[in-house]
């Protein structure tokens, strides 16, 4: 069984990471724990002193432990804005993971509410996590502040990145995942300082295999039933684009 300053460590932790506290935000004083029956100051402490060494918190003398704040991620384009999740985003990003005219497109089947939720907060998790090493940021226009499509940029191998992105079915047309596709590698590119940016689309997924080909991803080849949805294995055309070739 583990001691009880680390089960409160780690309680607190998974409420840290799942974003029950904000960025700069006190946690509570030592004293309030303690009077709520979560042990003696030194078993607080100690759970605190564990949080400041994975890097959640950082000490206040006087007035508890704060939250450290990670540096959110805001990045404007020529039509869209991209920005990190947050839970009042969860009806949005349903009414685009629980449609299928957009998973049809996607790697997983469409979703619900539920799944909206743990989708919300599992970005809110990983953006925290230091080092980061996922980039997923909800698309807004410009002019407004709710979320019409996703992009995500993960690292995977030696400064490189896998690219996703999709838009809200009632949104295509209008250049938003083209414009949101070019803003984050971009990022990625100057930014992270990455070599490589791939992405794996459908055959059949024309428009997507258009707004790579805009952006200058080179065709590399066919990854042969990569992945299972709508209850059978797809293919993916794989495509890239490399540091020296981007041209935004």
């Amino acid at each position: 069984m583990a001691p009880k300053w680390q089960e409160l460590a780690d309680r607190l932790a998974v409420q840290i990471r799942r974003g029950d506290f904000a960025p700069g935000q006190h946690l509570p004083h030592i004293r309030e724990l303690v009077a709520a029956g979560e042990g003696s100051k030194a078993t607080v402490h100690a759970a605190y002193k564990a949080l400041e060494a994975k890097g959640l918190v950082t000490s206040s003398r006087g007035h508890g432990t704060i939250v450290r704040p990670h540096k959110p991620i805001r990045l404007v384009g020529k039509r869209v804005v991209l920005r990190e999740f947050t839970r009042e985003d969860v009806d949005d990003v349903l009414a685009i993971i629980g449609d299928d005219a957009v998973t049809t497109w996607l790697s997983f089947d469409s979703r619900d509410g539920v799944q909206a939720v743990a989708m919300i907060e599992g970005t809110m998790e990983r953006a925290a996590q230091k080092p980061r090493t996922e980039f997923y940021l909800g698309v807004t226009k410009r002019d407004e502040d709710r979320v019409i499509g996703f992009a995500r940029i993960g690292l995977s191998g030696a400064q490189a990145g896998k690219l996703g992105y999709a838009v809200a079915a009632k949104e295509w047309g209008h250049g938003y995942a083209t414009d949101a596709a070019r803003t984050l590698i971009t990022y990625a590119f100057k930014e992270l300082r990455l070599h490589r940016v791939s992405a794996a689309i459908g055959p059949d997924n024309a428009a997507s295999i258009a707004v790579a080909q805009q952006l200058g991803f080179v065709r590399e080849g066919v990854l042969r039933d990569h992945v299972f949805t709508n209850g059978q294995w797809r293919d993916s055309v794989l495509f890239s684009v490399l540091v020296h070739e981007w041209r935004p």
